[in-house]
């Protein structure tokens, strides 16, 4: 199984970035991880955050049909779980799909709706908002408890 997170947009915070390399290191265990980051582009002056997403959402788009896999799109509107749930649904799809899993993160914007329909799972990682680099490092830390519990090792309490 191999994982491929797509990030739009370099991670600046090195808190988060630190957090994500670790996560990532601990990942390795049980699959192939690797990251892709989307150039993330900037806003017109008076450009509304829905007309900067609907801008960009071609390209964007383009970027998360590219690869073979299973889409799983980060969204608020996505499904809600608790973490031995989210460990559940991961051991599913590893079970019966694709080789690869590709999560999909967006940038500080969020990304047009049509993102929401090429994916083939929308998932919430909370009901609250979180910075988007944040998010990305909850999505780290989500997967490697995920296999922790997965595995029956202990980290998950």
């Amino acid at each position: 199984m191999q994982l491929l997170l797509m990030l739009v947009g370099k991670t600046k915070n090195s808190l988060c970035s630190q957090g994500m390399a670790e996560y990532q290191r601990r990942l390795q265990r049980y699959f192939t991880c690797d990251i892709k980051e989307i150039k993330e582009e900037k806003p017109g002056k008076r450009e509304t955050p829905p007309a900067f997403c609907q801008r960009q959402a071609p390209r964007l788009l383009n970027e998360f049909q590219k690869p073979a896999g299973l889409k799983l799109l980060l969204d608020e509107r996505g499904q809600k779980m608790n973490s031995r749930d989210f460990a559940a649904f991961l051991q599913r799809l590893m079970t019966s799909a694709p080789q690869r899993l590709i999560f999909f993160c967006g940038g500080p914007f969020g990304y047009d709706p049509s993102l929401r329909e090429a994916a083939d799972h929308l998932i919430s990682l909370s009901p609250m908002t979180f910075p988007h680099e944040l998010a990305r490092l909850l999505l780290f830390e989500q997967l490697y408890r995920a296999m922790t519990i997965i595995k029956n090792e202990p980290y998950h309490y």
